[in-house]
């Protein structure tokens, strides 16, 4: 019986399950397949290709060293590469685990399982993470997700013979949104390890404290949501540890501070949930009440200067153009960034959610999308969450520090006034050697009237007879049931 272990965004072997199954015996063929026409999508970038390279390197490295086996690598056309692979090697079942990705993903999966399905080919797909996948029970997700995620790890024992075909190393012809890299995380395994236990081991110790910071971020979060999104590592594997360290001696702070960590694995499933539930998120309003909200005047000088860094809002810009170079940056500044597109810009989260798709490294589109809608209150039953982008700059970059490495225009600038150069006064200008509205922009737009603009069009449908009935079913479907409560 010939089979193949398909690895997707499980790009490990230590717990994963399709793994586990598909080498207990018989002959195998790992397999791995860069599909050329997602990394064409406008959600695609060369930080995900750079990231899924370094990962498939290890995956390789370790299934020689452990198994004295190749990875096949293949590129592509998915559905013709598995119809030429199943029929030369006489393919009798596939396993691999399921996948929560965009539509383009969703519908390719659909023309596979038709293709399986005459082929007589069994497909044993397996579920990575605590997602309800049949009958979902709201009032039992939580009691899932915990029987879940304390079952043991899956370690492989084979007793198969593995099959070589081919691998693919041609990464240059891959066509996909070219991005001119700074200093990029590198993907796989061994990676993945070192940074949970450095995290585990030192770096957690103000996480709570430090996580909000753009500064402090860097070192003090994580930094698995990469190796997370593609598989180097689970989150059964990283809970089980977190809670190991849980159960030794801490300071009271660093146990709050893994506590926090350890809810966040849960909220990842969550928003995976909602969109298994409801895949429409990623191109819809969750809320149809705010249908034609902001997708009939869209301003295309507002995108290119945020998406440039060139809004005249120093803390803004200086995010943007370090999540461009790097390919991440903290939560909290994710979330300023969309909330001052979609507020005081005024712009459509379906636009502007897919120039941030291909910036994050760690793209994935269930949070992803989850977020962006929540953040530009289209979801009715979140909180309006208007950030202020010159409160958010003195309260996370203090001494401008942050802004002065990445809007070096305004490396002079005294510290007091790097937040909101436009108030320098011409003297002062002069003397600084510096133009603000030629060598740095003045702000884009007024963020105490855009604001208040936003937030009145947005309160105007929130409070309407219709989002409010939608809100209500919305609330029922999706939200946790803390929040319903």
């Amino acid at each position: 019986m010939n089979k193949i272990i398909w690895f997707r965004y499980d790009l490990r072997l230590i717990d994963n399950d399709a793994f586990s199954h598909a080498v207990k015996q018989g002959n195998t063929l790992p397999i791995f397949i860069f599909d050329k026409d997602y990394f064409k999508l406008d959600t695609s970038s060369s930080f995900h290709l750079e990231f899924i390279k370094k990962s498939i390197e290890d995956l390789e490295k370790k299934l020689q060293i452990e198994y004295g086996s190749h990875l096949n690598i293949y590129y592509g056309n998915t559905l013709e590469i598995l119809k030429r692979i199943v029929d030369r090697f006489k393919i009798s079942e596939i396993y691999s685990n399921k996948i929560f990705k965009n539509r383009y993903l969703t519908d390719l999966d659909l023309k596979i399982e038709e293709f399986f399905l005459t082929k007589k080919i069994k497909w044993n797909v397996f579920n990575q993470f605590g997602v309800q996948l049949n009958h979902r029970d709201r009032y039992k997700w939580s009691n899932n997700w915990n029987q879940f995620i304390n079952t043991d790890l899956s370690l492989a024992k084979s007793n198969c013979k593995f099959i070589f075909d081919q691998k693919f190393n041609n990464f240059d012809n891959i066509k996909t949104n070219q991005i001119n890299i700074n200093s990029i995380q590198d993907g796989g395994r061994s990676n993945a390890i070192k940074l949970l236990d450095s995290f585990l081991n030192s770096r957690s110790n103000n996480y709570q404290k430090e996580m909000s910071s753009p500064i402090s971020g860097e070192n003090s979060c994580s930094r698995l949501s990469p190796h997370i999104t593609y598989g180097n590592i689970s989150l059964k594997e990283i809970y089980y540890k977190t809670k190991k360290k849980m159960s030794s001696e801490l300071s009271y702070t660093n146990k709050r501070s893994l506590i926090a960590f350890k809810s966040r694995l849960a909220w990842h499933c969550h928003f995976i949930q909602k969109l298994y539930d409801e895949p429409e998120i990623e191109y819809q309003n969750l809320n149809k009440a705010y249908d034609g909200l902001r997708e009939n005047n869209f301003n295309e000088k507002y995108f290119l200067a945020w998406k440039k860094g060139n809004t005249g809002y120093p803390f803004i810009d200086a995010c943007m153009r370090y999540l461009s170079k790097t390919g991440w940056i903290n939560f909290r500044m994710r979330a300023m960034l969309v909330s001052f597109a979609s507020y005081q810009l005024w712009l459509d989260w379906k636009k502007t959610s897919k120039h941030l798709a291909k910036l994050f490294t760690d793209y994935e589109p269930g949070i992803h999308y989850s977020q962006f809608q929540m953040q530009s209150g289209t979801t009715g039953i979140n909180s309006i969450r208007i950030y202020n982008p010159i409160k958010q700059s003195h309260d996370q970059d203090v001494e401008g520090k942050f802004i002065k490495k990445w809007v070096p225009e305004l490396k002079n600038v005294p510290d007091t006034l790097v937040h909101e150069p436009w108030k320098l006064t011409y003297m002062e200008q002069k003397s600084l050697n510096i133009d603000i509205g030629k060598d740095y922009p003045l702000p884009i737009v007024d963020n105490k009237s855009s604001t208040k603009l936003a937030k009145d069009k947005i309160w105007n449908i929130k409070k309407s007879e219709n989002a409010k009935i939608l809100s209500k079913e919305i609330l029922e479907k999706h939200a946790s049931l803390s929040l319903r409560r």
